[in-house]
């Protein structure tokens, strides 16, 4: 069963709320003890140039990347994920996948580290809009992540509610020019198979770890 989209935080807000809670002290974020820190991500100081199209005829599009921290759960990440300039709502699916043998992200969703997110686009920032939404994982099995997993984030489309169009109700924006160095852009239109790209897309994600 999919999970819901639950809220959109500017990570300042986050950090602001964690540090309130906590009152500072060491190990706040978790009754165990453990600690929310940023892993891997690509944020820079660009605009981006890219918005890939989420439609009938552009199915999937990915961001690779490898996990920094030594161990721990992996528990929120970050996208710039917009609905589309589509008139229609839709659903666009949301996984963490493995990467096969080949470096690209393995392409059976069953694969996913985590239970996978049903986004309803109405939901979404409007098309152009420059914000990350963020998605928590939760406690999903198999979300145990080590450094050096190289793992992919991968939007899917999964339907359209209405079909006054056939714009894509969704995009990930990003930046073309393969200016991530520790992962890349991959694309499934198609749904035979990804390849991966010079593009790269905004992100974040968040470990869980051990003090």
């Amino acid at each position: 069963m999919s999970q819901e989209i639950q809220m959109k935080w500017s990570l300042a807000t986050r950090i602001g709320l964690i540090v309130i809670a906590c009152g500072l002290a060491l190990g706040c974020g978790d009754p165990e003890g453990r600690v929310l820190r940023a892993d891997a991500e690509f944020d820079p100081a660009l605009p981006a140039n890219v918005f890939h199209p989420i439609s009938e005829s552009s199915l999937l599009v990915a961001q690779t990347f490898v996990v920094e921290e030594p161990e721990g759960m992996f528990e929120e990440f970050e996208l710039v994920l917009t609905a589309g300039e589509s008139a229609d709502d839709g659903i666009v699916r949301v996984t963490v996948r493995p990467l096969d043998g080949s470096g690209v992200p393995d392409p059976t969703e069953a694969s996913s580290i985590i239970v996978p997110f049903d986004v309803d686009t109405a939901t979404l920032p409007a098309f152009g809009a420059d914000e990350f939404t963020t998605f928590f994982v939760g406690d999903d099995p198999n979300r145990e992540v080590i450094a050096g997993d190289e793992l992919a984030i991968v939007v899917e489309f999964i339907n359209r509610s209405t079909s006054t169009d056939v714009d894509p109700i969704a995009r990930l924006a990003g930046v073309s020019g393969d200016v991530f160095v520790e992962g890349t852009g991959s694309e499934d239109a198609d749904g035979t198979g990804f390849t991966n790209s010079t593009d790269d897309y905004f992100f974040r994600t968040f470990i869980l770890t051990d003090i």
